[in-house]
């Protein structure tokens, strides 16, 4: 391994605890979320949270809210967060870059 994969690897290790740390802190705050979906990115976390609580997206396409880095509270990456409901999971057009919905890991989270 040269040392860009390892520096590669580390970036996407730490995206992914923050992710982890995201999804488990959503689902205990909004009881209604369903599922949490990360599509992993090596320069942010990119969360797709699934609740029946929510208004369709309307238009058929995911909208992200985006949100700075603060690494005061464990945060290092910037990171986009979507809302979608049950009927529109693996339908609604994904943003740019996020590649497909063959791309999601589901993330297993505690209440």
């Amino acid at each position: 391994m040269t040392q860009g994969n390892g520096l590669h690897n580390g970036r996407r290790a730490e995206i992914e605890r923050q992710a982890r740390l995201l999804a488990r802190d959503n689902r205990i705050a909004e009881p209604a979320i369903t599922r949490v979906l990360w599509f992993p990115d090596n320069e942010e976390v990119r969360l797709l949270e699934v609740d029946d609580t929510v208004p369709s997206t309307g238009d058929g396409i995911i909208h992200p809210f985006y949100f700075r880095p603060s690494p005061k509270d464990a945060l290092p990456s910037p990171s986009a967060l979507a809302l979608i409901r049950p009927e529109e999971f693996g339908k609604a057009k994904l943003p740019p870059n996020w590649g497909d919905w063959s791309n999601a890991i589901e993330l297993e989270t505690e209440r």
